[in-house]
């Protein structure tokens, strides 16, 4: 979810790059406030705390009309003012989204009263560590938390992650992110890791509901878009299992997290790039139904869909 600046437009910076060096320090400064803020509180009051800050800089950050356009077009049949309205709440979100990753150790530690685990029939990775695997989730609800399943059932994890862009907020996240109970690797270059990963018989982790240019195109609410079928290909290359996973928000700052059952493809005799494509467009359908049960939860403040998927939908709802 890095993004090159949190505060203002990529349109402003296109017209005036020297904005760029003014707003990153002052980024950098408000994400420590915030982890100040955040660390000296309790549980409940820190997202409390987050919540009210990003409601505060939506006025300046981006993401609400980001996270509308995406809305509109996912749920072409809500009104203009329902979709803002869920953007406003999911810009909110984006707190919870911080205190996730700055309290992780205090939320696991917690663990008792605070996390659900569920594991549905015939997933047989937790009950056999060093049996490798492929997990994805997507950037819906507290996808973060989602990577304790590593420590609950004693899996090595290896996730891949995109670096902010801006040099006074990578520190802090890479710092926050190192306690998390996963090993992280650059995007850039990842594939002979992740690789080496499996064939060691361990597991590897994907965020993969954002758009991938160059992809495969498969339906997302309806829309054929380029999407990443990485996951897939990975676990019908080296015979292992595709098991989304889910983390759930629930009433006073608990969460429930899922594993689900193996994706498999519609026919395992298909040439393996066909395999992958159905097995993605089955992911792809589940994160959707995420989505579709708290859609002021997701998160997605890039573009998803091809410019003309947005186009349409301005002009359906009477948008200049």
């Amino acid at each position: 979810m890095a993004q090159e600046q949190y505060l203002l437009p990529n349109s402003w910076i296109k017209k005036f790059p020297l904005l760029q060096n003014l707003i990153w320090p002052v980024e950098g400064l408000i994400l420590r406030l915030l982890l100040w803020a955040i660390r000296t509180v309790s549980v409940e009051r820190a997202y409390n705390v987050a919540v009210r800050f990003c409601k505060i800089l939506e006025p300046l950050a981006p993401f609400t009309p980001k996270l509308q356009s995406n809305l509109a077009v996912a749920f072409p049949e809500k009104p203009t003012q329902e979709t803002q309205q869920l953007a406003r709440t999911g810009c909110a979100n984006i707190g919870r989204a911080v205190v996730d990753l700055v309290l992780a150790e205090r939320i696991w530690e917690e663990r008792e009263n605070r996390i659900e685990f569920v594991v549905q029939d015939g997933v047989k990775l937790v009950e056999s560590p060093g049996r490798p695997a492929v997990l994805v989730t997507a950037h819906v609800g507290a996808w973060q938390i989602s990577s304790f399943v590593a420590a609950q059932y004693k899996l090595s994890v290896t996730s891949v992650y995109a670096p902010e862009y801006n040099p006074y907020l990578r520190k802090h996240v890479n710092r926050l992110r190192a306690a998390l109970p996963c090993r992280f690797i650059l995007k850039k270059g990842c594939m002979r890791e992740l690789i080496t990963t499996l064939k060691q018989g361990n597991v590897v982790g994907f965020t993969p509901d954002l758009r991938l240019d160059g992809g495969e195109l498969i339906p997302f609410f309806g829309v054929d878009t380029p999407s990443n079928t990485t996951a897939a290909r990975m676990a019908l290359r080296y015979g292992c299992d595709l098991l989304p996973v889910r983390a759930e928000r629930l009433p006073n700052c608990r969460f429930r997290i899922t594993v689900y059952r193996s994706i498999q493809p519609d026919d395992p005799n298909a040439p393996i790039e066909l395999q992958a494509k159905q097995m993605t467009q089955k992911q792809l359908a589940l994160f959707e139904s995420w989505i579709r049960e708290t859609p002021d939860q997701w998160l997605c403040v890039g573009p998803r869909w091809g410019k003309d998927a947005y186009a349409s939908r301005k002009n359906e709802a009477g948008i200049a």
